[in-house]
């Protein structure tokens, strides 16, 4: 399927709103056509008109520098009902990092170091004996910030029930 801007030389089209949300809509089908990460995850018949995808971010709650989110509510599918907007910080954690050692753990000279990224910053968490003591203290924080995201997000339910589902 093509995808269409069919607001492309409308008065909406010399807006800041619609420059950040064509932005994110060329680059959400750009990876889903181009990045191998992305080879299993499709976009809804709907969202390759622009204006349906236009409409559904002047909806969304929160800012629109944030980022377009499918993971958090679940699902390979860009899509309205499966996308959220989230700020970047938010969405580090739910990225897919996970290597042979497991998620958030990285071989070292002592063992298996427990690490997260939030806030784009490295946080080393400890080193452990197995992979799994360190995964689980990884997953362990990464659970206790969504916690304290869900808090500071309060005023924003759809995202703030969606980190609670994640706790």
């Amino acid at each position: 399927m093509n995808k269409l801007n069919d607001l492309k030389g409308t008065a909406i089209a010399k807006t800041e709103e619609y420059k950040e949300i064509y932005r994110k809509w060329n680059n959400m089908h750009t990876r889903t056509k181009n990045s191998k990460t992305y080879q299993n995850v499709t976009i809804c018949d709907e969202w390759y008109t622009f204006s349906n995808f236009y409409q559904w971010m002047m909806n969304q709650e929160g800012d629109l520098q944030w980022d377009l989110d499918k993971d958090i509510l679940g699902g390979n599918e860009y899509s309205p009902t499966n996308c959220i907007l989230v700020p970047t910080k938010v969405n580090q954690l739910f990225r897919s990092s996970t290597n042979t050692y497991g998620k958030g753990v990285v071989p070292n000279t002592y063992g298996y170091q427990a690490q997260i990224v939030h806030n784009k910053k490295r946080e080393p968490l400890g080193t452990f004996k197995t992979p799994e003591e360190a995964a689980a203290v990884a997953e362990a924080r990464r659970k206790q910030i969504i916690a304290d995201y869900q808090v500071q997000y309060s005023n924003y339910p759809v995202l703030s029930s969606a980190l609670q589902k994640h706790c």
